[in-house]
């Protein structure tokens, strides 16, 4: 028996961590498997997670038995070290939900040929999607070389592809242009990539700091920044994309479109600390969307697969585009440990994080 090394946050100070160690729980049971954690992402969104780690539950999914410390969950690529469940195999690669810490114990269940769940009661505190480990050899879409963009964007991408496509379903809500806030994250131009198509005018709005960055990307009409937001255009009925969460800029947004904004959709909090919503805004309320809800809708109306179909063949095209030798949308650091962790997330809470950087880390050489 030996100790699981593990990452754990300070949840009054998201940037600050410690690392502790805790006893193995000894032998395993039926259905139970060990899933050793090899590389994963740190971005802005995983912040967001320990942010509303109480609000939405996801300090409940890996218990650490404190009340001071929750263990950050980030997405990411592990080995199944130990199994005694039918159909996981010791060896095999897997992409999900992890803490960040040496290992993970679970229950499993609901095993296909595609992947599984852990089915520990804990877990029920979020949806299903957050819960279910997809098996590597089974994904036609997998590349052993784009590992480090998936465990970066494939969060990401689910929650960019997913709002477009809501949009796309209805219609953009009459509209003619979309503006997209916090352009500079990796949600917001992996949404303007996605609209590329659509025949809608794609604005970005973002900090003056990373106002290159975003124009650079080429996946933006025009950029502007937030000291700019009464110079957007008007007369063009106008869908705002959330990814801010800034009640200060959306009132700004909202106040300075007037009638031609037709939809607020809320899909993220970028600035963790103004998460709020003012019922009182000209035009149209906000409404939070959340992917994890639209992929569970999927799958109770049994039109999961064509949608999954769909999304990882553009999800396969998104991660070769931010990669590409040539013209690299990002530059992806890689990095060895826990202490290489614990730096990267207080670079990332206290907001001196590059947006031409992604961050992966390695725990195992």
């Amino acid at each position: 028996m030996s100790d699981v090394r593990r990452l754990m946050t300070l949840k009054s100070d998201l940037g600050a961590t410690v690392i502790d160690a805790v006893p193995d729980a000894g032998p395993l049971q039926d259905g139970e498997v060990i899933l050793a954690l090899d590389l994963f992402s740190l971005t802005t969104n995983n912040i967001t997670y320990a942010a509303f780690g109480d609000a939405i539950g996801y300090w409940k999914v890996f218990p650490t038995g404190r009340d001071d410390h929750g263990l950050m969950p980030v997405w990411g690529f592990a080995d199944v070290r130990e199994s005694r469940a039918e159909g996981i195999e010791v060896g095999a690669r897997i992409f999900g939900y992890f803490p960040i810490a040496d290992t993970l114990r679970i229950q499993a269940g609901k095993v296909s040929r595609g992947g599984f769940a852990d089915l520990s009661p804990w877990r029920t505190a979020v949806p299903d999607i957050y819960n279910r480990y997809v098996l590597c050899a089974a994904d036609a879409n997998y590349s052993a070389a784009l590992e480090p963009a998936e465990a970066i964007f494939r969060p990401l991408f689910v929650t960019s592809y997913t709002a477009v496509e809501f949009l796309r379903d209805n219609g953009f809500f009459g509209a003619g242009r979309v503006v997209v806030s916090s352009a500079s994250s990796k949600t917001a131009y992996g949404s303007a990539w996605a609209m590329l198509g659509d025949d809608v005018e794609v604005l970005g709005v973002t900090g003056k700091r990373n106002r290159s960055f975003v124009e650079s990307l080429g996946a933006y009409a025009a950029v502007f920044d937030y000291e700019q937001i009464e110079q957007l255009p008007t007369g063009v009925p106008t869908v705002y994309l959330d990814l801010s969460g800034d009640p200060g800029l959306r009132a700004r947004i909202h106040e300075h479109l007037g009638a031609d904004l037709t939809y607020d959709c809320l899909v993220g909090a970028t600035q963790i600390d103004g998460f709020t919503i003012d019922k009182a805004l000209p035009g149209p309320p906000p409404v939070f969307f959340f992917a994890a809800t639209v992929l569970d809708q999927h799958r109770e109306h049994g039109t999961l697969r064509g949608f999954y179909e769909r999304f990882f063949a553009e999800q396969r095209a998104f991660y070769e585009r931010v990669v590409d030798a040539e013209r690299p949308w990002i530059h992806i650091s890689e990095s060895c440990g826990f202490d290489a962790a614990s730096g990267v997330i207080r670079g990332l809470a206290d907001g001196r994080s590059d947006p031409a950087v992604g961050h992966v880390i390695r725990l195992r050489e």
